[in-house]
């Protein structure tokens, strides 16, 4: 699991680097997007931010960012000092706005606000696409479902099984003729 928070002013100058910045720090994970994923995430990151800068009472702003690529979820949080929470508007055809809510609604797995001491705190769940299998990740599987194995036979009463203790070289020990 990957984090990053970073501070940004109140002010619409800060929607497109909020965005920039949320989707380069989550490609600079290595997490792949594709165009879907990577459009939700500049949508919702754009809406939330914006909302923010516009209802938000104080000088700055604080965005966050998280990933899970295993279980394939990016979220992204803003908080701003405003204790008002987002609701739905019903917006005209000829609105300019109202419709921000709405988008987050559409793109996100989840979503919500809720109150802090300092505000409130807005977030939206994304999807993320399959990521490709690495080299380290291959690696590393069986070895945890080794140990997974082990501490399951070890939980059921069974001894653990013991592995034999080498003395540090890598080739198996050649018997003496």
């Amino acid at each position: 699991m990957h984090s990053h928070v970073f501070f940004l002013a109140r002010d619409p100058v800060s929607v497109p680097i909020a965005r920039r910045r949320v989707r380069a720090r989550v490609v600079d994970w290595g997490v792949r997007l594709d165009e879907d994923s990577r459009l939700a995430l500049d949508t919702v990151t754009s809406e939330l931010v914006a909302n923010a800068v516009q209802h938000s009472c104080r000088p700055m702003l604080t965005v966050a960012v998280h990933t899970n690529v295993r279980q394939r979820r990016a979220l992204v949080e803003v908080y701003d000092g405003s204790t008002a929470l987002p609701r739905r508007r019903r917006a005209g055809a000829d609105a300019e706005s109202g419709r921000g809510l709405e988008l987050v609604e559409h793109l996100a797995v989840a979503h919500g606000a809720e109150r802090t001491e300092q505000g409130k705190r807005v977030w939206a769940e994304l999807a993320l696409p399959d990521q490709p299998v690495t080299r380290r990740q291959i690696l590393a599987g069986p070895r945890r479902a080794v140990r997974a194995a082990l501490r399951s036979l070890g939980r059921r009463g069974r001894p653990p099984i013991r592995t034999p203790h080498h003395s540090g070289t890598t080739r198996p020990a050649v018997p003496a003729r």
